[in-house]
This record gives C-alpha cells, structure tokens and sequence, in this order.
C-alpha cells in the first residue's frame, strides 16, 4: 500500500476509534433494547455503541470485498493492417454530390427570396350592396405564364 492510501484508511478509520473510545468511557449505566416482540439482554450503553459502530464496520468492510472486480477489466482492441489493401477504383461515385448552394461571405445580410404566386380563385363578391365595375388588374411584368416552375431570380 502507498503512502497516500494508508492515509486514507486512517482517515476513514478514525471515527471508528472515536465512537470505540467514547463507548469504553460509558460503561456504568445499562439498558435493554426492544425490537417490536424482543427484548435484548441488559448491556451498558458504551456496550451497544461499541456493537453499533463495529457492526456497521464490519458491514462496509464485507460490501467493500464483496463489490471490487475479480478480473480484468475488459478492454479493446484493434487490429489494423499494415499492408495497404488494393481496391479496384470505382467506376462512378455511390451518391451524386449535392449542391452545396451559392458561396456568400458569412458578414453579408441573409438574402431576400422574392416568390412568385398566382392567385387561384377570386373572392365571392357580396349581393346585397352595388357592385363596382371590375377593372382588369395590371399583370406583373416579372411572372411569365410560360415558364411558372422556374425561378427567374435563381442566381442571387
């Protein structure tokens, strides 16, 4: 055992000697322990404590014994060639590369995207007030019926 453990189990230990001394200088008065229908023997109070402190010692010891590894600690390890393997190139690759998207500086403001739409279906005018003549709306010069899947601002 190193310096440092002996150390530590003295440490641990000492108050265990502490409540043994404390037990050995009350030893004058006794008493009975009752335990639901048993009744304990007379003893003196520094007797019980002595029987608590050891009892409990004794336990922590039996756990601490129980509880270490018997064996070795299962480990790792890895076997790796030195020898290169030889592969036949691959012809093309597994998974296309996706497109990582247009480069910006990472200082720029986020950019705006501009999204074209179209209006479905106008809403029901009501009956019971005059009805204003309907004026044709001004189309927008940028969407184009033509090309409606594409994004004309694609290469912001």
């Amino acid at each position: 055992m190193s310096l440092i453990q002996r150390l530590l189990l003295m440490l641990c230990l000492a108050p265990l000697l502490a409540v043994m001394v404390v037990s050995t200088l009350h030893g004058e008065s006794s008493t009975r322990l009752r335990l639901l229908i048993w009744t304990s023997p007379m003893l003196p109070i520094g007797a019980w404590t002595a029987l608590a402190a050891g009892g409990g010692a004794m336990a922590a010891a039996a756990s601490a014994v129980l509880l270490q590894p018997s064996g070795r600690p299962l480990r790792r390890t890895r076997h790796t060639s030195y020898a290169p393997e030889q592969r036949d190139p691959p012809t093309a690759p597994p998974h296309p590369v996706a497109d990582p998207g247009p480069q910006r500086d990472l200082r720029d403001p986020a950019p705006t995207v501009s999204v074209a739409y179209r209006v479905i279906q106008r809403p029901a005018q009501a009956k019971s007030g005059p009805q204003a003549p309907s004026r044709p709306q001004p189309q927008s010069p940028s969407v184009d019926e033509s090309n409606w899947g594409k994004d004309p601002d694609r290469d912001w």
